[in-house]
């Protein structure tokens, strides 16, 4: 039969502890144990499981980082226009929009740069002037702040130049020595937009401004978002941008280019932070307790 003893424990260590005890009628708490081996083996089992876990100061839980597709579509309001007929760009951009999206209309030595606010309901539309425009194609660019809502791509300086503002590079000009225009003008800016840790994307169009008499072409011209693959296949106006490290294509807010690295610093979702219901002091206080019991108490 299983004995019976006491233990007798300061008050100062047991003075936290979440115990229910019985007082007596001096400065001292007295616990009653069952001094059984199995018991008390038991007891210290069942505490360890319970307090260890509880007694962490902070517990942190951190969500899947989760980022909200990103698009943005455009269309113009003729293939083809006269000069001096208005021209509309117009379409849709998702996500936030604070500083609105860029337009770039250029054909070459005009270029037009503008940033046309979106809606609510992320709609935006502008329309042009093209009186004294000479006849072309017109290649139009429509580019959305991305991830970060911060367009990262724009044009400083009297001779149009194309610069990254997050490096302060000129990458080239429209206008003046060294400048690129047309076809060759599209494809830089296309280039610049796809650099590796540039997070705008974008879709591009174009129209044609016939000179009298000329008829125009029968079908729009429009390159929605998709139909704009780079050399790897990666398709710009998506966001994606080709990572040689990994050898495909990716978003850089969503997943880093450098091995090892999911999603880029900055772009993961804070950890939730949670209190701990239990101190560590008491929970050390507990163990003590639980092995005072097992060492001390008369054995069988």
């Amino acid at each position: 039969m299983a004995e019976s003893s006491y233990l007798t424990v300061p008050e100062s260590i047991l003075k936290n502890i979440p115990l229910t005890i019985r007082y007596l009628p001096t400065t001292h708490f007295s616990m009653k144990f069952v001094t059984s081996t199995p018991v008390i083996l038991a007891i210290l089992l069942v505490v360890t499981f319970l307090v260890l876990p509880a007694a962490g100061a902070y517990a942190t839980t951190a969500p899947a980082a989760t980022q909200a597709k990103l698009f943005v579509s455009a269309t113009v309001s003729a293939a083809s226009i006269t000069a001096g007929q208005p021209i509309t760009v117009s379409g849709t951009a998702t996500g936030d929009v604070t500083p609105g999206i860029q337009i770039w209309i250029f054909a070459g030595n005009y270029v037009n740069v503008s940033i046309v606010p979106v809606s609510a309901d992320g709609i935006f539309s502008k329309t042009y002037n093209t009186a004294g425009l000479p006849p072309a194609t017109y290649y139009v660019f429509v580019q959305h702040p991305g991830a970060d809502n911060n367009l990262e791509i724009m044009t400083t300086g009297y001779s149009g130049q194309v610069t990254n503002m997050d490096t302060g590079a000129v990458i080239f000009n429209f206008t003046g020595m060294g400048s690129v225009q047309n076809d060759d003008a599209a494809i830089a800016l296309t280039n610049a937009l796809n650099t590796q840790g540039i997070n705008d994307i974008y879709t591009k169009t174009q129209f044609i401004i016939s000179g009298p008499g000329t008829a125009p072409p029968p079908t729009t011209i429009a390159m929605m978002p998709g139909s704009d693959r780079d050399s790897h296949g990666c398709i710009g106006s998506a966001g994606y941008t080709w990572c040689e490290a990994k050898q495909k294509c990716l978003r850089p807010w969503e997943e880093s280019c450098l091995e090892g690295s999911a999603v880029p610093a900055g772009t993961a979702a804070t950890p939730a932070v949670t209190k701990s219901p239990l101190s560590p002091i008491a929970a050390i206080g507990v163990l003590i307790v639980a092995g005072c019991a097992a060492a001390f108490c008369r054995k069988r």
